[in-house]
């Protein structure tokens, strides 16, 4: 099923037990001074008529920084996604978007294929202001290490600003 969701954000509900995201976090932690900067989509009904509260980062540019999750459905018992993600990570994948040139590399597996919950992020030179794509992807039976196959789980824009 899917929904779409306010401000750019989607969630499509894999077959299964269904869990809705409440809050998606995004840590961007600078590799060279450690501070650390948080992007936010903070959507408490989920895909239910509330806009989403949205919270954007700035980011330096040709800067390297960790990128890592916190991932949430809030709507009844407390589900950690991020964690969900991690035990059964053969079935998703995180894709990232790189606007203003930016690279991202996902640095953690599987066993055999990137997941996306940790990854390397490089600013360029180039500065401005963009949205940055974060799209969870159910991949079962057919993850390829690519953000091709698969469900969308869900999607939403976190603004950055480099500077």
């Amino acid at each position: 099923t899917e929904t779409p969701g306010n401000s750019g954000g989607t969630t499509t509900t894999p077959t299964g037990p269904q869990d809705t995201v409440t809050t998606f976090m995004v840590y961007f932690t600078n590799t060279v001074d450690s501070t650390t900067e948080i992007g936010s989509y903070d959507d408490p009904d989920g895909p239910g008529p509330v806009s989403p509260n949205v919270g954007g980062v700035v980011l330096k540019k040709n800067a390297s920084y960790i990128v890592t999750f916190y991932i949430e459905d809030a709507t009844g018992n407390n589900v950690y996604l991020h964690n969900k993600i991690k035990t059964n990570g053969k079935d998703y994948k995180i894709c990232v978007s790189n606007p203003l040139g930016i690279n991202v590399n996902a640095t953690d597996s599987d066993g055999s294929m990137p997941i996306g919950l940790v990854n390397l992020l490089e600013t360029s030179s180039t500065t401005g202001n963009a949205n940055l794509n974060f799209t969870v992807k159910y991949q079962k039976g057919t993850k390829n290490g690519t953000c091709s196959p698969g469900t969308v789980y869900h999607t939403c824009n976190i603004p950055i600003f480099v500077n």
